[in-house]
């Protein structure tokens, strides 16, 4: 499990990748400010790290950690469903554009005029029987990218009266199309597949997320961010879960060198993908989200930005084991286990999900590198 096929590895050294890097704004170039654009709504697609509700709103979801304490402690003082102590990055993504936070969708009744959130904690992109027919199960929820979508029309259909109305609302909305793919591979990963098996789902987690970016453009989606996926190699519940004495397993990060490899994979395929999108779609904003890059630039940059020492590579609440069984008694959010005084001198909050702060030093990154991209279609389209 320790390395990569051959072949795995010659791929991924001749893709060009740009992970790494740190934006414009970071070299002095580009300062994005709202300028004349502003987006009446937002639809949020996704997992965990943009879940504002909807698993706790599921059958299957209701007894999970996050509905309980410490989780929410920070901003809204008591559960809400998010997997941090506070805010999430679509939460403050939303605040940027002087846009109230995302319902989540399974929240009946609520206020949908400004978007709606449809990511739910442990969705994949792919199919359940998809990833059934290669032994992997999904321990929180069947919700998965496809019923995201299906979500997404019965909500446009119920509100618009035709598709013209619709296309004229999706037009001046931003459509946040994941992250998601990364529980794809983190259950393969936490259920005993290696790394040459999980590489063989990438090409067809690209294929799901390239498919609903067309759908909700066939729809009338104008402006679409799709992102990527994190150093997952640099998670501390994989330092902890595939920790190896070998140093030449760990980077210079002191992140595991395979796993960051895979998600570098993952993102080239994507990055591929999205130029096709950007190809296929000539008067659509596509733009990439980063996370890889936003995460590692923190990660590096963390004494300065108020992190404690090793603030990066620990999380503040402890974690079982197997992060998708959340009755072990040492979970996060099970009595007696202990949270850290200062959440937010860590970025990692329960050793997968990030803290509120970690959330807004990875938003404000993204921000300011996707934003531009954005820009320049409105105002070549105002």
């Amino acid at each position: 499990m320790r390395h990569f096929s051959l072949h795995f590895l010659i791929l991924c050294a001749t893709i060009i990748t740009t992970q790494g890097l740190e934006p414009s704004y970071r070299r002095g170039k580009v300062t994005p400010k709202m300028g004349a654009m502003q987006f009446e709504a937002i639809y949020q697609f996704g997992d965990s790290l943009s879940d504002t509700g909807n698993l706790i709103r599921e059958t299957t979801g209701a007894k999970t950690a996050f509905a309980r304490l410490p989780y929410g402690q920070t901003y809204f003082h008591h559960p809400t469903g998010r997997c941090s102590d506070g805010l999430l990055m679509v939460d403050y993504i939303a605040m940027y554009f002087h846009l109230p936070l995302l319902n989540p969708y399974l929240a009946s009744g609520s206020d949908f005029s400004y978007g709606a959130n449809f990511a739910v904690a442990g969705a994949t992109a792919l199919d359940v029987s998809y990833l059934a027919a290669r032994n992997v199960s999904l321990p929180l929820t069947q919700s998965t990218l496809s019923r995201q979508i299906a979500w997404f029309k019965s909500l446009l259909h119920s509100k618009f009266s035709n598709p013209r109305e619709i296309r004229a609302n999706l037009q001046k909305a931003l459509v946040l199309m994941g992250e998601i793919g990364g529980n794809d591979y983190n259950f393969a990963f936490f259920q005993g597949r290696t790394l040459e098996q999980v590489s063989q789902l990438v090409p067809h987690v690209v294929r799901s997320i390239k498919a609903a970016v067309q759908e909700v453009i066939k729809l009338g989606a104008n402006y679409i961010v799709v992102p990527g996926n994190l150093p997952i190699g640099c998670v501390p519940l994989y330092l902890v879960k595939f920790k190896s004495n070998d140093a030449s397993m760990y980077d210079e990060l002191g992140c595991l060198r395979d796993y960051n490899i895979f998600s570098k994979y993952h993102n080239d395929l994507l990055l591929v993908a999205i130029q096709e999108l950007k190809q296929e779609h000539p008067n659509v904003a596509i733009a990439y989200g980063d996370y890889y890059s936003a995460l590692t630039w923190v990660i590096t940059h963390a004494p300065r930005l108020g992190f404690e020492q090793n603030g990066s590579k620990k999380a503040c609440c402890s974690i079982g084991d197997n992060p998708y069984n959340y009755d072990l008694k040492r979970s996060c959010g099970s009595p007696g286990v202990p949270v850290c005084e200062d959440p937010s001198k860590t970025v990692n909050w329960d050793g997968i999900h990030m803290t509120q702060e970690g959330n807004k030093n990875v938003a404000r990154w993204l921000l300011r590198d996707f934003v531009p991209t954005l820009q320049r279609h409105y105002y070549l389209h105002a």
